[in-house]
């Protein structure tokens, strides 16, 4: 599957499936080393440029950009609080369980 159609796929998730997507996507440029991440960034910020100048995408303000990255930054935070939550219930319910 070409990154075109992943992209488009994953832009037609509900927003908190694009915030968990997201996540783990940037965690794994994570074990990149600073070269390899700088590298990747080029990479895309060229195609970006490209598909702008071509006309295949429109761009979009600043300010919309800015509101949807604090909207998926919102909506990761409370799906890491979430997942704490109930790791921490399911981890308690073992322990009583392995009393029991």
């Amino acid at each position: 599957m070409d990154p075109g159609t992943i992209e488009h796929e994953a832009l037609g998730l509900p927003p908190e499936d694009q915030a968990k997507l997201a996540q783990k996507l940037l965690l794994s440029l994570d074990s990149l080393s600073e070269d390899e991440s700088n590298q990747v960034w080029l990479v895309e910020a060229d195609r970006r440029a490209r598909e702008l100048d071509r006309g295949d995408v429109q761009p979009i303000a600043a300010e919309e950009v800015r509101k949807k990255a604090r909207n998926l930054l919102r909506l990761s935070i409370s799906f890491t609080r979430r997942l704490k939550e109930s790791t921490l219930k399911s981890s308690h319910i073992t322990r009583l369980n392995e009393r029991g």
